[in-house]
């Protein structure tokens, strides 16, 4: 009978994993279109409604022709009306999607959403399923405001300030984005409330005062606004921690992956807001082992062995030596 009963939870979770990245990838594929019409300038082209329609010819879609993934490789990636290139982004957007789903449904950040019930079968545990629709949102929010920035070093109100309020709001379910300071005087949905708010105080914050300091020092705008906004929903959707080392992933992902497209392509082109949503990824999942690596691992290391004192400058030579490599590339005419 327990074996049956644990079979059956197997099955239960399994079916809602692949129903997870099914749904992903759905999810995708309205992406697509949220990316490709939000930053339209004509009020016309800019509607999220109808039906969506070729890039190249303008006749509308089949519905067959507009399956998540499955329709680019059956099309070969060609319109089937005019035989247009379809991009790649398309499928790729879709398998992201689908694929940060899954692992939402996988990893499960906040809590199992099936916990045995008192018969020893699987019962939906509802806080959980909610703070999982909220970061599945969430995770949403940051495919579309990456492509969108890529496209047009944009990152547009419309995703943004709707996104710190669908933040706000999923800061009354436990689990979300706190707790702020888990004192048990204070209701739970109080404290994630206030986790929520001050994840949205610092992630706008921070980015607010590297924008007013990088603009004093370097005399030009050293990042947009957007970013602000950005980062500050950030916050609101996971908290102050979250927010804070999502900026320090973001930097690190920055220097090393516009570093190496300087390097080697001679431009480094990709704006910020990607870099944040690839930290922010990574925070949502990762934010505690990060923290305890930083502030407990990594100071016990640098105690216990002797290698460790020669490791920082090793690595300050080493960007050093790149940075002068890339100043000096810079400059080479043409």
């Amino acid at each position: 009978m327990a074996g049956g009963v644990w079979r059956f939870a197997q099955m239960v979770t399994a079916v809602y994993e692949v129903g997870a990245a099914l749904f992903g990838a759905c999810v995708g594929s309205f992406l697509n279109v949220v990316v490709h019409r939000l930053p339209q300038e004509d009020p016309a082209r800019r509607s999220l409604g109808g039906r969506s329609r070729c890039p190249g010819c303008g006749k509308p879609i089949r519905w067959y022709d507009n399956l998540p993934v499955l329709a680019w490789f059956l099309l070969r990636g060609r319109a089937r009306c005019c035989g247009g290139r379809i991009s790649f982004r398309y499928p790729l957007v879709e398998l992201l999607t689908a694929g940060l789903f899954l692992l939402l449904a996988v990893a499960q950040p906040f809590g199992d959403v099936f916990r045995p019930g008192p018969d020893g079968t699987s019962q939906v545990h509802g806080p959980s399923l909610a703070a999982q629709g909220f970061q599945a949102v969430f995770v949403a929010l940051l495919v579309a405001n990456t492509f969108i920035d890529i496209d047009t070093q944009l990152l547009l109100d419309a995703l943004t300030k709707p996104g710190m309020a669908i933040g706000l709001l999923g800061g009354l379910w436990p689990g979300v984005a706190g707790p702020l300071s888990a004192h048990p005087e204070v209701p739970p949905a109080l404290d994630t409330l206030l986790a929520s708010l001050a994840g949205l105080a610092v992630g706008g914050g921070v980015t607010w005062a590297i924008r007013i300091v990088g603009t004093r020092v370097f005399r030009r705008e050293a990042m947009g606004f957007g970013d602000v906004k950005f980062l500050a929903m950030i916050g609101a959707f996971l908290g102050w921690r979250p927010a804070c080392v999502t900026m320090l992933l973001a930097c690190l992902f920055g220097a090393v992956i516009g570093g190496a497209g300087a390097l080697f392509r001679g431009t480094a082109r990709i704006p910020f807001g990607p870099y944040l949503a690839l930290g922010a990824s990574v925070a949502l999942f990762a934010t505690d082992e990060l923290l305890d690596f930083l502030f407990v691992a990594w100071p016990e290391w640098q105690r216990s062995s002797p290698a460790a004192r020669w490791f920082l400058p090793v690595l300050a030579l080493f960007s050093f030596v790149a940075l002068i490599v890339l100043v000096r590339r810079g400059r080479r005419p043409g």
